[in-house]
């Protein structure tokens, strides 16, 4: 038998929606509407009528269509799934009743084509999700990726960093900046800005000394400070001395009673404490000739029993004579060098204009065997002090 179904279904883009109408409400409606539309089916199957009635059938439509126009969403999508999953199963038990198949096949059929339909519409929705995803995945996949993969690779580099600072460094100190650094307060913009300077200079330290040279505009007291402290073996310095103040010395004025020479001073003596050997050679230019005056300036190293020589220009090796300077040699694997400024008036005291710690160990050997000659051909204060004192005093009246 051959059945023909006609349904006339209303504009419902255009139909308008019952007033109050929510989602609960609606799936109620539908339910009910979808119940009456099974009866409805049932009764024309019993009265072997060849077309179903429509107006259950359009009414639960012209409701799917109001949703598409007020509730759009995921609440419309699942109602749009149970009216079409409704009229599957109402379809087919009509069709089976219809052909007077047994009450427990037309309710089995039914409901195993409703279940088909269900499904059916479940992967059709999967399919578009996944063709929708994969259509992403084309146009952003490879951005993303590259992204990632950097970003996996900048974090397995800092591990890798971290790692190995930690073995030369400690694990102590490095945790103890990073957490510290971690703690901070992203709104204090300015003490940010500060330890991103002080981070900035010392990561120019650091790599100034794996390079064989770090400099420092102007002084840097805690350069000399912390390498005092870091020593272990040696220190050998020379001090060029004048006591004019027109050579650009450092040792000119009063340098070692100075805030920072008494706390160089102090440092040297902790060192000494420590079994660090201290050697330092004053360079005496020809104006130095005051006894009185050199001994003054030797008295503060004596007393923290560092090892003192003097050497005057005469006795210093000709190969030398135009190549001095100061340099500090710390443990014979750093040197500390500075550069004063120049000056064009004799009462004004010459301020540090470079500082710079050499780590190249041909440059820094040499230092070592410029100060083992120099050290060589120098002599005891007391000596130089007695010959000063032969030089002052005048002739002796025949």
């Amino acid at each position: 038998m051959v059945m023909s179904l006609t349904l006339k279904i209303p504009n419902c883009m255009t139909a308008p929606s019952p007033p109050g109408l929510d989602a609960s409400r609606l799936l109620t409606r539908t339910t009910t509407l979808t119940a009456e539309l099974f009866q409805n089916l049932r009764k024309c199957a019993a009265a072997r009528v060849t077309s179903p009635p429509t107006c259950a059938l359009r009414e639960v439509l012209v409701i799917g269509c109001d949703c598409c126009n007020g509730l759009w969403g995921v609440h419309v999508q699942i109602l749009i799934k149970i009216m079409v999953t409704s009229i599957a199963g109402g379809l087919t038990y009509f069709l089976t009743n219809a052909t007077d198949q047994p009450e427990i096949w037309q309710l089995t059929i039914s409901i195993f084509v409703a279940g088909v339909v269900v499904i059916v519409q479940f992967l059709i929705e999967s399919s578009e999700q996944s063709r929708k995803l994969v259509r992403a995945i084309g146009d952003d996949g490879s951005r993303d990726a590259q992204s990632l993969a950097e970003k996996i690779q900048g974090i397995s580099e800092a591990a890798t960093h971290l790692a190995r600072v930690e073995r030369l460094l400690g694990r102590d100190s490095v945790v103890r900046l990073v957490e510290s650094v971690g703690r901070m307060d992203p709104k204090e913009e300015f003490l940010l800005r500060f330890a991103h300077r002080q981070l900035d200079g010392l990561t120019t330290l650091v790599e100034g000394l794996r390079s064989g040279r770090a400099d420092h505009e102007g002084e840097n007291p805690d350069w000399l400070l912390d390498l005092t402290d870091a020593a272990t073996i040696s220190i050998d310095a020379t001090s060029m001395t004048s006591f004019d103040t027109t050579h650009n010395f450092v040792d000119e004025g009063d340098f070692w009673s100075s805030e920072l020479g008494l706390r160089y001073l102090d440092r040297q003596r902790q060192a000494i404490e420590r079994n660090v050997r201290i050697r330092r050679l004053f360079l005496l230019t020809d104006d130095a000739t005051d006894a009185v005056r050199l001994k003054r300036l030797l008295e503060p190293h004596r007393k923290i029993d560092v090892e003192i020589k003097v050497l005057r220009h005469d006795d210093v090796p000709f190969l030398y004579r135009k190549d001095l300077e100061d340099f500090i040699l710390f443990d014979q694997k750093v040197s500390y060098e500075l550069q004063t400024a120049r000056v064009l008036r004799s009462d004004v005291t010459p301020s540090i204009n470079n500082v710079a710690l050499v780590s190249n160990p041909i440059l820094t050997e040499k230092r070592k065997k410029r100060f083992e000659d120099l050290w060589a051909a120098a002599h005891d204060p007391e000596v130089v002090a007695s010959d000063a004192d032969h030089v002052d005093s005048p002739p002796v009246a025949r």
